[in-house]
């Protein structure tokens, strides 16, 4: 099954189930059996009090049914969103088509956004970015942003914690349902960022799985761990393509496998 079936046929029941269920009270997830929950919107909002937007406009890369609208809108930004999935972007239209300060919401992938140059002064990919092509999915973002914009990051680090069981049985369980998951070396990736000029104003890494639900993180480079929120500001016009810094595979995943 390709990505683009398999947004628009398995996923968007799963992820309002997901998505719903934490903003509810309680750690332990009850749409998989076991698991943490995932982060709620009360940890994007603190994210976004903590570390503000430039003014004007975002954009919502993989804005599914255009769940973050309502708290961008509450900074006074003018939104636009893509997704993917065209079952998640009919969503999003019947429910934001109409409202002030919604200015496109399009089916685009993460790849191949339908926007000229230097067209935002914000981008956020929350809880996307795993499921792209990352380095052209990144190019993109830094190619329409305006100078000074800002980028709001989350994705899955190659190497997690080797005792970190909710990780290793997230990576094995979506492997198995032909989730797209892609690992990032975080390392790698912020070298080719930083050498370009980019600049880093937040960086927040969560060495467990279900640790960015309760905003538990450190702000320096843990050797192990699992999530992370990085948040760059646009320098420089440096636009060599990035070089690929993700796999299918995590790292901790080969570890643990050789030692079995």
């Amino acid at each position: 099954m390709d990505r683009k079936t398999y947004w628009n046929e398995k996923y968007v029941d799963y992820w309002r189930a997901r998505v719903a269920e934490s903003n509810q009270s309680g750690g332990v997830s009850k749409v998989i059996a076991n698991d943490a929950k995932t982060e709620g919107d009360a940890v994007y909002e603190d994210v976004f009090r903590r570390l503000p937007f430039q003014p004007g406009s975002i954009l919502d890369v993989g804005c599914a049914w255009g769940r973050m609208f309502g708290m961008f809108r509450a900074h006074g930004l003018a939104v636009s969103g893509v997704d993917i999935s065209d079952a998640m972007i009919e969503q999003c239209r019947e429910k934001w088509a109409d409202t002030e300060g919604i200015e496109h919401i399009e089916v685009a992938e993460a790849e191949a956004l339908p926007f000229a140059d230097a067209s935002f002064d914000n981008l956020t990919c929350l809880a996307v970015f795993d499921a792209t092509y990352q380095h052209r999915a990144l190019g993109e973002f830094l190619r329409v942003l305006r100078p000074d914009g800002m980028l709001y990051l989350t994705g899955k680090n190659t190497f997690y914690a080797l005792d970190d069981q909710l990780a290793h049985d997230a990576e094995i369980g979506a492997r198995s349902r032909g989730h797209p998951n892609y690992f990032t070396d975080v390392a790698s990736m912020l070298e080719q960022l930083t050498a370009r000029g980019h600049i880093l104003v937040g960086t927040w890494y969560f060495r467990r799985r279900g640790d960015f639900a309760g905003l538990s993180f450190v702000e320096t480079m843990p050797d192990a761990f699992y999530e992370y929120l990085l948040i760059l500001r646009k320098d420089g016009d440096d636009d060599r393509p990035l070089v690929p810094l993700s796999d299918a595979c995590s790292r901790t995943f080969r570890v643990r496998s050789a030692e079995n």
